[in-house]
């Protein structure tokens, strides 16, 4: 009996340090570099004049709508900021050509549709704001 008890104790505690582990890795904003650059006809979609909030979803996917929001009240914000939300399970060869493993997850493009960041799974507030700090701006940019 006290073997039994041992043995769910040491379960308890793999399964809270492996809970711990993946819920902190969420939304983690990692500086990326993924050759070329993402066209508005790759997106289907326009691209912000300055940043652009790239979210892949699935329909089954709980945290894709509050990212979702987050992401639109972001770039609502601020100006020339857009935000296109693609459907891993329809962009399949996309999600897979991009290296999509979860969602929801964020890609942060510059003024180009380069990369300059990414979020894998639901992101802060915060880290939605690192994450487009990390954008440099155009260089033609005119304030």
């Amino acid at each position: 009996m006290l073997l039994r008890l041992i043995v769910i104790g040491a379960l308890l505690v793999i399964v809270a340090l492996g809970y711990w582990w993946w819920s902190d890795r969420d939304g983690r904003v990692k500086r990326v570099e993924v050759p070329g650059a993402l066209t508005p006809d790759v997106l289907g979609a326009p691209r912000g004049q300055w940043a652009t909030f790239v979210q892949f979803s699935t329909p089954m996917c709980a945290k894709c709508p509050g990212t979702r929001a987050l992401l639109l009240q972001v770039a609502q914000e601020q100006q020339h900021v857009a935000h296109v939300e693609i459907d891993a399970s329809e962009r399949l060869e996309l999600a897979r050509e991009l290296g999509i493993m979860r969602t929801p997850t964020v890609l942060v493009l510059d003024s180009d549709g380069v990369v300059v960041a990414r979020m894998d799974g639901a992101p802060t507030l915060a880290q939605v704001r690192e994450a487009l700090a990390a954008v440099p701006p155009p260089q033609d940019w005119t304030i």
